[in-house]
């Protein structure tokens, strides 16, 4: 970076020709005349002010002035020199030329350009007499130069290095001193002065600026406007210059004595500054300010001050995770930059440990395992590494919750968690807090889901801290066997680590030994015995997880439990058990059933509404919409919800279930009606009605379990043995009264099957009948039938033609009509009811009987036709209904057939008119859309589909309509392919087109 380049920078000669009276202008430049303006309006604001007489011993010239023009597409740098001449006006005064460059400020940010190797490579150069040219400039930049005279210079001009007893280490902090307060000063807006400086040269002044500047972003250079003196006769315009003291608007400053930095923004950059410069030293810092090259001004103190955090590294650390741009290299250098037990800013600490936790469960974050390990290991931030590493776990659950993440990403995320929890030897702390708030549900079944997938063998296999933490967070335990119970293997290795049957473990965790190895289900047993709580907390698992084996074992090692909440003998147990006066709970009779009459249960109620939802994470078994939470106080309706949620879970337990049902006010759901079942079922009652606690309950009982054998249908199998065991229970009132019940069912069973007797030989007379009036209607059809044919062959055998026939036709005259029901009398409607020969239907009842048989659209038609001529007749409008029978029973080809059949017979058959026909076709199906072509009982014609064939013909009808205008303007126009078109222009104003 340090190796000389060439610039090529554009130029302006600003001043007068000699013996001119004429005010300073651009004389030549860079472009010729079209640009003169351009370069004026640049020196003159760039200008110092008027400089001394040539015999002047101080602040002789040259005057340098450096000034940053930042524009929005490109960055340049602006330098003017004014010089001394020999040149004389004509007014003989002395005239001071001016030099400038203006030069891309692209490869100087590039290089790190400092203000002395500028005015280095500017010094020598000579302007060409050409306008159209560049200059090239040849820049050989070293390192730091220019900062490090500059801090020389300002070390000669500090108290310590005038007075000449101070050593070269305490000139140099004091002259550092000096520039990180003048950097200050310049935040404030306002233009900094250096006075004291006089004796200086151009290039040491400018070394001086290298110095400030240095202590600032490298791209605060681009917008700073510098200057090697001023007249001090108006503002500057600079923002850091040498001059005299009396400048107006200005901030004077002496060289080497340390400024008052006013408080805010300039005081809070001095200060973080100084302590950065004291932390990582002063080359660090000034080597990173070099390194931000980032446009910015003295103004912008948020991004100066975000320049200093971002060389501090725990504040970069912070300021990089606020801002969502930080690595892991980052956060594990910022908790490196801090010592054990530091905690300066808690937020920032706390935010950049929460972060290293995140980066920590990545496969690559092994890094910041170490970097936390110190902090969590210190007894000041200890308690509070813990508390975020317990909500990063939970974190864990619940993103791969909400982004529907698989199993093995959250497994692996937590694995490595763990294992940074496993290598501080935190497990006990960390499981302790993970439950949270009694109150907070939602968190606690989190935490079960992270230790559910983290498994038993990672938590709390060989772990003495983990397994007494376990013991002690009884909820976050229990929901954790909950959920695992779904799956035997899973649960005893749960169960093994926590040893449910050792002497020290607590009564709450001895109710699981039921459901542990046998040898260890006597544990449950032991004193102080388990409470009903714990029991109904094994039973939720056990019924949530569907498992009848696991909920047989539940209810056989926990009974006495069981029955103590059933029979309301708990202090607070709600409103279940005691029992009354008539022998019965208290209460029984304002329960809520939940079977049915025919003895089928009801489906359960939902549960209590605002209960949390446990969101599904892939991979594992959904959580069972278990009917009662087991963390809550156990009473009556917690044991009922659980009988009544899933009935398949009992079915090992029938005879258990059902009493315990009776007993907290639900109904029995029975045996399943096969003989082993009910055998097996009526043992367990016989043992269960020798307990003594149910002594007062078994009048209730017996009449409860009764229930389901006495429902219908009666006669199951294995009844007998489920109501003999009932019988036989040691209570002779339930006894005699079941015996009542029995004998009133077997009566009216008798009763109905008489009745149902009865009701058979009915049915069975009633179909006699109906089957010989239908012999007698058969044979009097197939006479008519046979009378038919022979009137229709008599005058083909003796050679006349057919008969003419009227309206009516009486005995002896000419043969019947057709079959198909076609008549001779055009234009008028057939006489209906008037007698035929034979018993021969009329044209009605044929139409009638047509419609009930699957005719063709034809037939339907030409039966249909006569009675459409007079609609408003009761015949037409029978004749009308019946064909809607016809119509909604036909196939969807018969039925857009029918009215087009109808149509043709009307004008062919009945010699109708064209209009008249349409006519009749129209009014069908207004009444048919108006719902008047149905009759009383409904059903026949929809108004739909006859509306939508309707539009088809219209449609059709248009379409026709215009084939016609399209054939006649052909016929008047020639359009034929290949004709040749005028291209004549018509006159707008004409109305000859």
């Amino acid at each position: 970076m340090n190796d000389a380049f060439t610039v090529e920078a554009l130029w302006a000669w600003y001043g007068k020709e000699a013996g001119s009276l004429a005010e300073y202008d651009v004389l030549h430049c860079t472009g010729g005349a079209p640009r003169r303006a351009v370069f004026s309006e640049y020196i003159i604001t760039a200008s110092l002010g008027n400089p001394p007489s040539a015999t002047a011993a101080r602040d002789r010239l040259p005057w340098i002035s450096v000034v940053g023009l930042p524009f929005t597409d490109q960055l340049w740098t602006g330098i003017a020199v004014m010089e001394t001449s020999t040149l004389r006006d004509g007014a003989n005064r002395a005239v001071v030329p001016t030099r400038y460059l203006l030069m891309d400020s692209a490869e100087l940010v590039r290089r790190r350009v400092e203000y002395t190797t500028l005015w280095d490579a500017v010094a020598p150069v000579r302007l060409p007499p050409e306008h159209d040219e560049t200059v090239l400039l040849e820049v050989s930049p070293p390192a730091v130069a220019g900062l490090t005279e500059g801090l020389e210079t300002i070390a000669d001009h500090t108290p310590a290095g005038t007075g000449g007893t101070a050593g070269a280490g305490q000139r140099r902090e004091a002259a550092v001193e000096w520039a990180v307060s003048v950097a200050a000063l310049l935040l404030c807006g306002d233009p900094v002065v250096v006075t004291g400086g006089g004796a200086l040269d151009a290039r040491a002044r400018l070394a001086v600026f290298d110095a400030v500047a240095g202590l600032l972003p490298y791209g605060t250079r681009s917008g700073l406007r510098v200057g090697s003196c001023l007249d001090g006769g108006a503002p500057p315009p600079t923002q850091l210059a040498f001059g005299p003291g009396h400048t107006p608007s200005a901030r004077c400053v002496r060289l080497g004595t340390p400024p008052q930095v006013p408080a805010g923004p300039p005081e809070d950059y001095r200060r973080r500054l100084s302590r950065l410069i004291e932390v990582v030293g002063f080359d660090t810092v000034t080597a990173g300010l070099r390194e931000l090259d980032a446009p910015v001004a003295p103004a912008d103190h948020g991004a100066l001050l975000g320049a200093l955090g971002r060389l501090d590294p725990f504040r970069a650390a912070v300021d990089a995770v606020e801002a969502g741009r930080h690595s892991a290299q980052v956060v594990a250098e910022g908790l490196n930059s801090l010592t054990d037990g530091e905690d300066a800013d808690r937020d920032g600490f706390l935010r950049l440990v929460e972060c290293g936790i995140a980066y920590a469960a990545d496969p690559g974050g092994r890094e910041l395992h170490e970097a936390l390990r110190r902090h969590w290991t210190h007894r000041r931030s200890g308690p509070r590494v813990s508390a975020l590493v317990a909500e990063a776990l939970l974190n864990v659950v619940l993103s791969g919750a909400e982004h529907a993440m698989d199993s093995t990403s959250c497994r692996t995320r937590l694995d490595a968690l763990w294992h940074l929890v496993e290598r501080c030897r935190k497990e006990g702390e960390v499981l302790r807090l993970l439950p949270g708030r009694p109150d907070d549900g939602r968190r606690l079944r989190y935490a079960a889901e992270c230790l559910c997938l983290l498994g038993p063998d990672r938590v709390a296999d060989g772990r003495a801290d983990a397994v007494r933490a376990l013991r002690d967070s009884r909820r976050l335990a229990l929901e954790v066997l909950a959920r695992e119970s779904a799956d035997p293997v899973r649960l005893v290795a749960w169960l093994t680590p926590l040893a449910p049957a050792a002497p020290e473990a607590p009564a709450w965790l001895r109710a699981w030994a039921v459901l542990s190895v046998r040898e260890a289900r006597h544990a449950a047993r032991a004193e102080p015995r388990p409470t009903a709580e714990d029991a109904v907390h094994v039973l939720t698992a056990t019924v949530g997880a569907g498992r009848p084996d696991w909920t047989a074992e539940a209810v056989g090692g926990l009974w006495p439990q069981l029955c103590t909440l059933a029979t309301g003998s708990v202090p607070g147990s709600g409103d279940g058990g005691r029992p009354g006066a008539d022998g019965a709970t208290a209460g029984f009779s304002r329960l809520p059933r939940t079977r049915n009459r025919g003895g089928a249960r009801k489906p359960s109620p939902a549960g209590p509404t605002g209960t949390p939802d446990m969101p599904e994470v892939l991979g594992r078994p959904p959580a069972s919409a278990g009917p009662a939470t087991p963390f809550g106080p156990p009473d009556v309706r917690t044991l009922r919800a659980l009988l009544t949620a899933d009935p398949d879970a009992w079915q090992h337990c029938r005879a258990p279930a059902d009493v315990l049902s009776c007993l907290v006010g639900v109904p029995p759901a029975g045996p399943p009606w096969r003989e082993t079942a009910c055998l097996a079922y009526a043992r367990s009652l016989h043992q269960i009605f020798q307990d003594a606690d149910l002594a007062p309950f078994l009048d209730l009982l017996v009449g409860e379990l009764a229930g389901p054998a006495l429902a219908e249908p009666w006669g199951k199998e294995g009844e007998p043995v489920v109501l003999a065991a009932l019988l036989g229970a040691p209570h002779r009132e339930a006894a005699a009264d079941l015996s009542r019940r029995l004998a009133a069912r077997d009566e009216e069973h008798r009763r109905r099957q008489a009745a149902r007797e009865r009701e058979r030989a009915v049915r069975a007379q009633r179909l006699s009948e109906r089957e010989a009036a239908h012999t007698a209607h058969l044979r009097a059809t197939r006479r008519t039938r046979e009378n038919q044919v022979v009137r229709q062959e008599a005058p083909e055998r003796y050679g006349g033609g057919p008969p003419a026939t009227t309206g009516t036709t009486g005995p002896g005259t000419g043969p019947a009509p057709a079959p198909t029901g076609l008549r001779t009398d055009h234009g008028r409607p057939p006489a209906v009811g008037t007698a035929r020969p034979g018993g021969e239907p009329d044209p009605l009842e044929r139409l009638e009987h047509a419609a009930r048989l699957p005719c063709s659209s034809r037939d339907m038609a030409a039966l249909w036709a006569p009675f459409t001529l007079d609609l408003e007749s009761a015949a037409g409008r029978r004749a009308l209904v019946a064909a809607g029978r016809w119509w909604e029973k036909a196939r969807d080809g018969e039925r857009a057939a029918l009215f087009g059949h109808l149509h043709r017979a009307l004008l062919a058959e009945h010699q109708c008119s064209v209009d008249v026909t349409a006519d009749i076709l129209h009014e069908i199906r207004r009444l048919v859309v108006a719902g008047r072509a149905s009759g009383h009982s409904g059903g026949g014609w929809q108004a739909g589909p006859v509306l939508q064939e309707a539009k088809r013909d219209l449609r059709a009808l248009r379409a026709r309509v215009r084939e016609l205008r399209w054939i006649r303007l052909r016929a008047h126009v020639n359009l034929a392919p290949g004709t040749p078109r005028k291209s004549g222009k018509r006159n707008r104003g004409s109305t000859d087109r």
